[in-house]
């Protein structure tokens, strides 16, 4: 009892947080999720050298911060969606810094430390994008827009967790995490349609209903996959939770895995349907 009342003050100051900031505007959007990708690349980088990876925490913390930065100024400033070609270049010095290092095996650093930052910025920047769709001519931010987002995701996760709890037999992926159930995967999936219903129907966002349906049906299998995919990187650490942050829940990365993962994904469809088929 004492955890679970230990978890559920610890979601709720989270919460309050994510939905304070993303309502004060795009800034302070911006620089909430600059903070999460900061934590997130410092506790998947913290794993991997604590296994005995060989990684470049510095580097690829500050790489992935200005990737983070150059993708967010497109949507906040309004600059041309072209600078995000300067990533590349950014990518790149990740290869060429290594030159000036005496260490074996430099490119077993330069593969870990580049994951890192594909995995965790690049997807957590491209939030902005659901706030302020500039791909469908919207220049106004609209914060009920990401916050839709992250109640589907909200939504999902804990409907599936008391689904699970109370009715779970059937694993749903056995090899990386046991506690996950087809009851529970169902239960997520169920709520949060309906909740994509209540959203698209009752809140203004420069969404169609049919947008939130296709993204409330996205979000739990695809965020299913990223807690899997978290999940199977955690055991290659042996490891329980990246870190410790958040009483009753672990690290940042524990937290953000889902949205890492469906974030591309529901702006893939977005893109789909509003600049190739209409």
């Amino acid at each position: 009892m004492k955890k679970f009342i230990t978890r559920a003050l610890s979601g709720l100051v989270f919460v309050i947080i994510m939905v304070c900031s993303i309502l004060m505007g795009q800034f302070a959007h911006g620089l909430l999720f600059l903070f999460v990708s900061i934590i997130c690349m410092y506790e998947f980088y913290r794993a991997l050298k604590n296994k005995g990876f060989k990684v470049d925490a510095v580097k690829g913390v500050t790489i992935g911060s200005v990737v983070y930065l150059a993708m967010a100024s497109i949507v906040i400033f309004e600059i041309n969606i072209a600078l995000l070609l300067l990533i590349f270049p950014l990518i790149l010095l990740l290869f060429i810094l290594p030159l000036w290092n005496k260490i074996e095996n430099p490119f077993e650093s330069i593969s870990y430390t580049l994951c890192g930052v594909i995995y965790i910025p690049i997807p957590l920047a491209l939030t902005l994008f659901f706030a302020k769709p500039i791909f469908i001519n919207c220049v106004e931010y609209c914060a009920f827009a990401m916050l839709g987002v992250l109640v589907l995701q909200w939504v999902s996760d804990t409907f599936a967790y008391l689904t699970g709890i109370c009715i779970g037999k059937h694993p749903l992926f056995k090899r990386h995490s046991p506690k996950k159930s087809w009851e529970g995967f169902i239960g997520g999936f169920v709520f949060c349609v309906l909740a994509s219903y209540l959203i698209g129907t009752y809140i203004d966002t420069p969404f169609q209903n049919i947008d939130w349906v296709v993204m409330a049906a996205m979000v739990p299998i695809i965020g299913t996959l990223g807690d899997l995919v978290e999940s199977m990187f955690k055991r290659s650490m042996d490891i329980k939770d990246t870190g410790n942050i958040m009483p009753g829940h672990g690290g940042l990365l524990d937290r953000f895995d889902s949205l890492i993962m469906t974030t591309p994904f529901m702006l893939g469809y977005l893109l789909l349907k509003y600049l190739v088929l209409l």
